[in-house]
């Protein structure tokens, strides 16, 4: 595996990525439907902001894109496809990704996460610092785990 920038023609496959990654979590498909805009990545994130792909062969597997902003940078997007979950892609990422925030002078990267990334982001080094809620159908409980990470 290959960890590159993304390219801006890129930003259809990674929404789909995206998209697909979200659905496996068994959202329902009018929820994901609701979620498709913010799973959207645009031609003009890609060549805005720090945003890079894993590759095996010449297949995207996975992707990140940063906010940057002063001392703490938002982790917009980190999905993998679900064919190749487990299997350390969304750990080199997300390093990855701490090292890029640490070379653009931040200190932590944030991550507003879906409740099934939690563990995985606790996994990677992350600190739980509070929750928003985030009800859906079914689930009117539900809230995002707001999560800080170290930058590298």
């Amino acid at each position: 595996m290959n960890i590159r920038p993304a390219q801006g023609h890129e930003a259809e496959t990674l929404s789909a990525l995206a998209l697909k990654a979200k659905a496996n979590w068994g959202y329902p498909a009018d929820t994901i439907e609701l979620w498709k805009q913010d799973l959207t990545v645009s031609a003009h994130t890609i060549t805005s902001r720090p945003t890079f792909v894993a590759v095996l062969g010449n297949e995207i597997i996975g992707f990140y894109s940063l906010s940057p902003s002063h001392h703490s940078w938002k982790l917009d997007h980190l999905w993998v496809l679900p064919q190749f979950m487990d299997r350390g892609i969304g750990r080199a990422l997300v390093a990855h990704a701490l090292e890029t925030a640490a070379r653009g002078g931040a200190s932590s990267v944030t991550v507003d996460a879906d409740p099934n990334a939690e563990s995985f982001y606790l996994a990677c080094g992350a600190d739980r610092c509070g929750e928003v809620p985030a009800p859906i159908p079914g689930q009117p409980e539900r809230v995002r785990p707001q999560l800080a990470l170290r930058a590298l």
